[in-house]
Parts: C-alpha cells; structure tokens; sequence
C-alpha cells in the first residue's frame, strides 16, 4: 500500500529533476525533488504549532499552490486533511469544524473567516492564513508563509494501517450541510490507477495537466493532481477557473490531460478566445459529474483530433463506479463497471438482492468492499448506515438496467417527483426545455401541491434576460406539449432565475432553488408563472 505521500516520493525519485507543480499566479515552480524539499519544511513548521500523525486539519483554499503543499505536508506527517469547499460562508465553515471535531486549519486571509474558524477551532489550535505575505496577516491567525521548519528534524514519514484515514472529502451537499466521506489510505493508489485502467492514461511525462478542478473535490485532488504525479507529469495549477485563462494555458504548456465537468468544459468552448486550434496538445479528456450536452462532445469529438474523451461515473464515497471507454451522443448516460467496481440495480427502497430485470429502473448500488470505497461519514453514524448497508453502498442514483452489465443514469431519487402517483425525473424535463430558443440554462425541481401531492417546476435562465416571462412561460408551455414529453410530466410553472446556484462541482443545487421558488410562488413574485392560472386578487 502507498499513501498520497509516497506516490510524491516515488515520483521525485524516479524523475527529481522533471517539472512537477507550476503555479499561475507566481514564477514559482517546483521539480519533484524541489518539492518533495518544499513540503518537508512546511511539514516541519506544522509539527512545531503540534500537528502530527492523525490531527485533523481543515483545508479552505482553492487551487492555490498552498493548498497543494499543506496537503501534501499534511500527508508527510500522517495528519489528515479535511477539505472544505472555500465558497461555503464562514457560518457553515465554523459548523463543519466544530462537528468534526477538527484541530486546525488553513484559510484564505479572511478577517470575517478567521474569526468564525478560530472561534470553532480548541483554544491553541493551529490558524494559518494564506495571503501575499505578512501583510495579509488576520487578526487571529498565522500567516502561512511563516509555517517552516527545518525538515532534518522530521521523523521518518509514518506508515499507516490501510483502513487508517488518509483524507476527509466533503459531499456536494446538494440536500444540506456537507457530510464528511472518510477516504482510507488503502484507496490512495487505486483512486489514481483506474484512470489508466479505464481512461487509459499512460505513465511517463509527457503528461501535462492543468488543474482547474477544485482540489476540495475528489475529482480534483485524485483523478487531476495526484493522478499525474504518480505518472511522472507536471500539474499546471489554475487557482481560479477561468476560461479565457484556460484557452490560452493549454495551447502555451501543451496540456496532455484534462479532467472536469461538462460544465467548465462547455464555457472553455465558449470563451472568446477559443480556438480550436489552441486544443490540438489534449489527448486525454475525462469528464463527469453532470449531463454531456450532446452538441458539446460532437464539436469535441469532431474538432479535437487525437483525443480520447471518456465518461466517467462515480462519488465522493467510490471515486469511480462506472465509466464508458467509447462514449456516443447517442448513448452520453451509458455505463458500465470498471475494474475496482462491481454494481447492481435494485429495486427503489430494495435491498441488494432485489436486483431488477433489463430495461427496468432501479437504484444504482456499488460493493463497499473494494478499496476505492470509503469508510464511513465522520461522526455520522445514521448517515454511513443509510448508504452502506449489507455491504453494498447505495449511490442514490436512479439508473436502467442495460443488457451487458450496463446502465443509463435517469437521475436522482431525491431529485425524483413524484406527482398524482407518477415518477418524474427532472433530466426529462430538462432535455426538452433545452431546445426552446428562449432557455440558456434550466433546472426541474418539486414543489409541494395540493392536489397532486408535488408538481413539476422549471427553474429558467433566459437567454435574453430583457424577455417577459409571462409570455417565454406560455411560450415554454405550448413547447413543451408539442414536444414528445409526456403529458403529466409538463411543468405546471415556471420560476425566472438570474443563475441557476450550483456547488464546487458544478452541480444544481436543487435544494436552493426550491426554496426560492416557494417564496416566489407564497409572495405572488412576478417571476414564478404558472401559465393558464390566475394569480390572486387577478
């Protein structure tokens, strides 16, 4: 077994002198030897204000090169780092630290964050603050850049039992406050692995990636940073996404590897600069974690020669859970099982061995005894039963069986409405609404009705922001009723958004949208439309 330190230090030592980390807001830039130098003496600052072998340190930072070198700094000692989603306000920071029991951590330099942190930290916890040197200093906490020490007084790095935990990775938390997924150290290597496995990513350093992907996020930390280094290659940071910025980064460096969501993929094609030109070094493309619109692959696959693209499946708690080697717009939401997984359909609220026939749906399940497969949520015992039962965790994705051991995600169970006794799942609404000229984007959610138990509500962003909405909804409305959507699936109002709220996955946050939308709609808000129904007191 290695931890995410030793596949660093096998990497410095295989190639010391190769580029493995530049950063985009500096010249700094660091070969695996320099590196390997860098973290230790940070590891060596962080064990003098007392962190060491299995400390629980929050991380709040985006992809800054700090963050890179306190996690890795972090693993040096055998501390574990928990990774918080930066964008979260510091009230729900301070929550997640007091219920995780965490003893320390590294923020951006944040007076209102500071604050919120430390008050939530045990007196005498390590606070460090990461800013353009000790004039970014915050009441309350340390700079960062003070955090070194001499690394000839490190012990030898530690080496845990597999089942030990090696990180804390936050769910989306698109149904509330983030659950903690504890990752074990054993499900460092085959979190990187299945990439060559199934994505076929080759060993050697000729990889060059660009890290756009929040590091706070499994996809970013495993499958864009540690991935590479344990093939040798060099991670280009990007601290903050920006598209323009990522046209021009991977025509300048060559980047080999790309991973990220179809979302982020989208606005690349979409920045004013791109070119299809400037995509010519990519040979590998690997995205996931939200619908591939299908005209999006289709200029990706007809105008990036040379690269593979491939869809991968998976969680916070699985890493990977299924992929599709040769993915077709035909078939974007197809998958199968790779090489670390073994799946099952079940029947909706069934146990494992309620497996359905082809063709029917049911609840995606995946082995939890795989190595890739988490421990457990911290302190949530309620939680980590709920999703792994019988040895089997339950993704909450609903899915129909293919033939060949296959699948096709149709959506959530949560996100599932369920109207007049009829299931409906938002990705059908969505699909249709997709192709009225009037929509840039679009979200189906439920609303609590009366008569029907929920009714369908389609939360929109209009291209032309200027456009009526009583009239776009009418318009949206005949839309939908000429299109091939079933009759009671047809959203029975419409909700007008300036931006559809999405986490640091890019996921919708359908539990935002819902409460938006019933304040809209109980005020009588002249951007909730129910087409055909008179608004009270009309």
């Amino acid at each position: 077994m290695h931890t995410a330190y030793d596949i660093l230090k096998l990497a410095s030592r295989r190639a010391p002198d190769r580029l493995a980390l530049v950063d985009d807001l500096s010249p700094r830039a660091f070969t695996f030897a320099q590196l390997i130098a860098e973290l230790d003496t940070v590891a060596a600052g962080l064990a003098a204000r007392g962190v060491g072998r299995g400390t629980r340190v929050a991380t709040v930072l985006n992809n800054c090169l700090e963050h890179a070198l306190v996690l890795m700094a972090l693993q040096r000692l055998g501390a574990v780092p928990a990774l918080l989603n930066f964008r979260l306000t510091p009230p729900d920071i301070a929550k997640l630290i007091q219920h995780g029991g965490l003893e320390g951590a590294v923020i951006p330099a944040n007076a209102d964050l500071a604050a919120a942190v430390k008050a939530a930290l045990p007196a005498g916890a390590p606070l460090l603050a990461v800013g353009d040197g000790p004039r970014r200093a915050v009441d309350g906490a340390e700079t960062f850049a003070a955090c070194r020490g001499d690394a000839r007084t490190l012990p030898p790095a530690p080496k845990p039992a597999p089942e030990d935990p090696g990180f804390i990775f936050y769910t989306s938390g698109t149904t509330g406050l983030p659950k903690g997924a504890i990752v074990p150290h054993r499900a460092a290597e085959p979190r990187v692995l299945w990439i060559a496995t199934q994505a076929g990513l080759r060993h050697g350093g000729h990889n060059r990636t660009l890290a756009f992907m929040p590091m706070s996020h499994c996809i970013g930390f495993y499958g864009v940073v540690l991935v590479t280094w344990a093939m040798d290659g060099t991670v280009y940071l990007q601290t903050q996404f920006n598209p323009v910025d990522a046209v021009k980064r991977i025509e300048a460096n060559k980047i080999s590897y790309l991973f990220a969501v179809p979302t982020l993929l989208h606005a690349v094609t979409q920045a004013p600069n791109y070119r299809a030109e400037a995509m010519q070094s990519l040979r590998l493309v690997n995205f996931g974690g939200g619908a591939m619109p299908p005209e999006l692959f289709e200029h990706m696959q007809a105008n990036w020669p040379g690269c593979t693209l491939r869809h991968i499946y998976g969680t916070t708690e699985t890493m990977c859970s299924g992929y599709n080697p040769e993915p077709r717009g035909d078939a974007l939401a197809t998958l199968g099982p790779g090489y670390y997984t073994v799946t099952r359909v079940v029947k909706l609220g069934g146990g494992p061995g309620d497996e359905v026939a082809e063709g029917e749906e049911g609840e995606l399940i995946a082995d939890a005894q795989v190595d890739t497969i988490f421990l457990g949520y911290l302190n949530r015992p309620d939680a980590t039963a709920e999703k792994i039962r019988e040895g089997w965790y339950f993704t909450g994705d609903v899915v129909r069986r293919e033939p060949g051991g296959m699948w096709t995600l149709m959506g959530r169970v949560d996100d599932m409405i369920r109207s007049g006794g009829e299931n409906i799942h938002p990705e059908e609404i969505e699909d249709t609404l997709k192709t009225h000229p009037g929509v840039a984007e679009s979200s189906a959610i439920a609303l609590p009705d009366a008569r029907w138990g929920q009714i369908a509500v389609a939360c929109i962003v209009k291209k032309d922001p200027a456009a009526d909405g009583a009239v776009l909804a009418a318009s949206l409305d005949s839309h939908c009723r000429a299109s091939a959507l079933a009759a009671f699936k047809r959203p029975r109002a419409y909700f007008f958004v300036d931006t559809l709220p999405r986490n640091a996955a890019a996921k919708v946050l359908r539990r935002i949208l819902r409460d938006q939308a019933v304040r809209a709609r109980d005020a009588g808000a002249a951007n909730f439309v129910a087409p055909g129904e008179k608004k009270a007191g009309a």
